[in-house]
């Protein structure tokens, strides 16, 4: 019974060892877009003034859906 429990624990680990390097390439993916998408609204809506903010906001948030993440 112990040797089962052991053999659990052993793949458990190896799951969690396998699963920390995607989801450290997932958040590094993320922050890539985040400031892909900060440089294209900044560009396309050089003002922050009047509607330019919401421009821009409204403009980051369509580039991150279209790159498949939450804004």
């Amino acid at each position: 019974m112990s040797s089962k429990l052991i053999v659990a624990a052993i793949a458990a680990f190896g799951i969690a060892a396998a699963a920390a390097p995607a989801a450290a390439q997932q958040q590094t993916t993320r922050d890539e877009a985040i400031a892909r998408c900060v440089a294209q609204a900044q560009q396309q809506y050089p003002s922050d003034m009047g509607d330019g903010m919401r421009n821009r906001t409204s403009a980051y948030k369509a580039c991150m859906v279209n790159l498949g993440f939450q804004p």
